[in-house]
């Protein structure tokens, strides 16, 4: 039932193999009973919680939605793959699964190389801000957010948890979808993931999930002019970023509740982090 809560909060109802794929646990009750219970209905292919048929609709048309995005997302992937030290780059969040509305940003993860995540934070997001692609108040739609970095070392994201079992960051990274990857950097990605099925036990990354990938240009260009970094860079980078960050990131850094992360391997700047929210909704 925790799955079926879980994607009916984002009005997305499942097919009977995503039923399968997204099975929270080994407890959960499955689906015939769910039917039988009349706890869920289904429709033209589609399990949805009762009375909730009205979200087909709406999974369709965020699909068509979505994947507008993700040819824009695909764009500025290949415009920040020229960036020194960029490895990977996923769209994330609602996107992720092709279910973003019209109003949303296009959310994106990026892994830098080892020591350079502070470096790429910085000319990633100068170059969108350059091309006026940054989000703000007044314009989200469209716009690129850029609050999630790793550093290749460190693509392990179990350690990000809140609370245990976090079922909103399972099924949030399980959901990564790669746009960009060096260095066959996206199967790194997954190998460092395989807790995901402490959770999800009948999940598994796939080829399609590789379909939007798009292929490096002039890598050895950019590693060229990587080799030209002087030495002070790095530090330079990370004192101007720390030193022009918000009040309000800095005192959620030190509250130490995973919703902020600020250090060399790891840039999470998620101030409207709602897992524990989530979590605490489908639990119940």
């Amino acid at each position: 039932m925790m799955t079926m809560r879980y994607f009916d909060l984002f009005d997305y109802p499942l097919k009977k193999d995503e039923v399968f794929k997204w099975h929270f646990g080994k407890s959960e009750v499955g689906l015939d009973e769910l039917l039988a219970k009349q706890l869920v209905e289904e429709r033209d292919g589609y399990y949805f919680l009762a009375f909730r048929n009205d979200i087909i609709k709406t999974r369709k048309a965020r699909e068509i939605i979505s994947l507008k995005k993700i040819k824009k997302a695909q764009v500025i992937a290949m415009i920040l793959g020229f960036v020194p030290g960029v490895k990977m780059i996923a769209v994330v969040s609602n996107l992720g699964y092709l279910n973003a509305d019209k109003d949303a940003d296009i959310d994106l993860f990026i892994v830098a190389k080892k020591g350079k995540i502070w470096a790429v934070r910085f000319w990633s997001v100068m170059l969108m801000k350059i091309l006026g692609q940054r989000p703000s108040k007044k314009v989200m739609k469209d716009k690129i957010c850029l609050s999630y970095y790793v550093s290749e070392d460190n693509l392990n994201l179990e350690q990000t948890k809140v609370g245990e079992p976090d079922a909103h960051l399972c099924y949030l990274a399980a959901q990564y979808l790669p746009i960009y990857s060096e260095d066959d950097m996206w199967q790194r990605f997954v190998e460092a993931n395989k807790w995901l099925n402490k959770y999800l036990p009948n999940f598994k990354y796939g080829e399609y999930d590789r379909r939007f990938i798009i292929k490096p240009k002039l890598v050895w260009l950019k590693n060229l002019i990587a080799k030209t970094e002087l030495s002070f860079e790095q530090r330079f980078y990370k004192e101007i970023q720390l030193k022009k960050m918000s009040a309000e990131l800095k005192q959620a850094m030190n509250q130490g509740d995973k919703k902020v992360i600020v250090n060399d391997q790891m840039l999470k700047l998620h101030l409207n982090d709602k897992r524990e929210e989530i979590n605490k909704i489908i639990n119940e």
